[in-house]
């Protein structure tokens, strides 16, 4: 699955040396910039779908009114799969192709028992803005996104060991017009994972072609062959610094749970997960602290051993900056950041993506920056670490790469999105970063399809953005 990055740049802009102009908006061919400098920009129409079983039934609260009363959707998607909630990527088998993860589906397990889990095969198209979708196994260019272009995550050997939506004859949770609705008899006849069974959140491809998902719910690591079967039981995540009790790291969600006390919350889980370029260790980040934990911006850097099967005790501690903001009732609210995604430059160093809840580009003049339940946008970072560098307080040192709140965009690439040559990428969750050589990082947004915050037009969801970022100073890739 490997491939030299540098090879993979030239496949990407086609051509030797870095043309700015073949991404779509004008000339130039120095590669090099003094500041973070947008070289690509690609678009998926939030609106996307593959056929499937009907999705959304079980949507509710503010999501639903947002999608219907402000979006103007009509609920459920009927033989439907929205493609949204992309949180990871990978590379696919030829340069210039992606694997893309999708999320649990809606935002929670209550409301996602209906979402099944992709993970698509994807070709960004720099020079025309747009995405193509690719054969999951060869990455030829496809029309559209069919059956050859994804994996759905399944469970026929039954090796999780507990119960799945497909187990049932209805799906747990009722519509929002109160009615039980059975189970699609397609997840049932293949033991399809849902999103009211798992929430994939990160993802990872090691040596043998096998894919780890980092789950929120348990949370969990969960192995899977390159069709998206599952290998083996999930594996829990230890409480390695034991902070408190429970002798796991468990979410409200946990189905093992029982009468044990939670010390995760919901939506806490392993979002940051990486394995390193031996391809020998996993590396997964908790994004959200400990309830058990005295410093609420601690977030823990579990590692796992592939060869051995099991978390070592070697843990780190990262920690998150914190701002504030106003809301709608005029009050300072205190926030911590999360950490969304992580991905290794080499055995020791890491890029972390870290954001507030923040949606939105103030300057628009279509986002409030204070006054409101959802503001705008003002932190959105990709730090460096190095397993080497701790502070004086253990904490890994942190070195900012990238802020994605002021990216030089001089060919005006992002359209709209650039004011006065800044483009920012406001996005409520930015939750997959990618290095593709030791000068340029791609990320992608979750759009939290179909009635989360906007970040882009109030009245419309997001779509799924792909950039491409040029960085002034070169990374220690291998």
């Amino acid at each position: 699955m490997n491939h030299p990055h540098g090879t993979q740049l030239r496949l990407l802009l086609g051509s030797a040396a870095i043309s700015l102009g073949l991404l779509g908006c004008g000339g130039g061919d120095d590669p090099d910039v003094t500041v973070p400098t947008l070289i690509g920009y690609a678009v998926l129409p939030a609106d996307s779908f593959v056929a499937g079983p009907t999705s959304g039934q079980f949507i509710s609260g503010g999501d639903y009114t947002n999608a219907t009363a402000n979006y103007g959707y009509s609920l459920p998607m009927v033989n439907k799969q929205p493609m949204q909630g992309f949180s990871a990527l990978a590379n696919g088998p030829l340069a210039g192709c992606y694997y893309v993860m999708q999320d649990n589906g809606f935002g929670s397990k209550a409301a996602s028992p209906d979402a099944l889990l992709h993970v698509y095969a994807m070709k960004p198209d720099w020079a025309n803005g747009k995405i193509i979708p690719a054969n999951f196994s060869t990455c030829d260019s496809l029309a559209g996104f069919d059956a050859s272009s994804f994996i759905r995550l399944r469970d026929p050997d039954r090796k999780l060991g507990y119960s799945l939506v497909a187990d049932g004859v209805n799906y747990p949770g009722t519509t929002t017009g109160g009615k039980t609705v059975a189970v699609d008899p397609l997840i049932k006849s293949n033991r399809l994972l849902t999103g009211g069974d798992v929430d994939p959140e990160s993802m990872l491809i090691d040596a043998d072609g096998n894919f780890w998902f980092g789950d929120e719910f348990g949370p969990f690591l969960i192995k899977t062959d390159k069709t998206g079967k599952v290998l083996a039981k999930e594996i829990a995540v230890p409480n390695t610094r034991k902070l408190g009790n429970n002798p796991l790291v468990q979410s409200p969600s946990n189905p093992y749970l029982g009468s044990a006390t939670p010390n995760l919350a919901n939506s806490g889980g392993l979002e940051s997960m990486t394995i390193n370029t031996s391809r020998t260790r996993i590396y997964a980040l908790t994004e959200r602290e400990l309830t058990t934990d005295s410093d609420a911006q601690r977030r823990i850097l579990n590692v796992f051993d592939i060869a051995s099967g099991a978390f070592l005790s070697t843990t780190y501690a990262y920690r998150v900056d914190s701002g504030t903001y106003v809301n709608a009732a005029g009050a300072t609210v205190s926030e911590n950041f999360t950490v969304n995604d992580i991905t290794a430059i080499n055995d020791h160093e890491f890029l972390v993506v870290e954001k507030d809840r923040g949606a939105g580009d103030a300057r628009s003049g279509n986002f409030p920056a204070s006054g409101a339940d959802r503001v705008a946008a003002k932190v959105k970072k990709v730090f460096k670490i190095d397993l080497d560098k701790v502070d004086a307080n253990g904490y890994l040192v942190k070195e900012l790469v990238l802020d994605l709140m002021n990216i030089a965009d001089p060919k005006r690439l992002g359209g709209a999105a650039t004011i006065n040559g800044v483009f920012t990428f406001p996005m409520e969750c930015v939750e997959a970063v990618r290095v593709v050589d030791k000068r340029t990082l791609m990320l992608v947004n979750d759009n939290n399809y179909p009635g989360a915050a906007a970040s882009r037009n109030p009245k419309k969801p997001d779509n799924d953005e792909f950039i491409l970022v040029r960085l002034p100073v070169a990374l220690n890739t291998p």
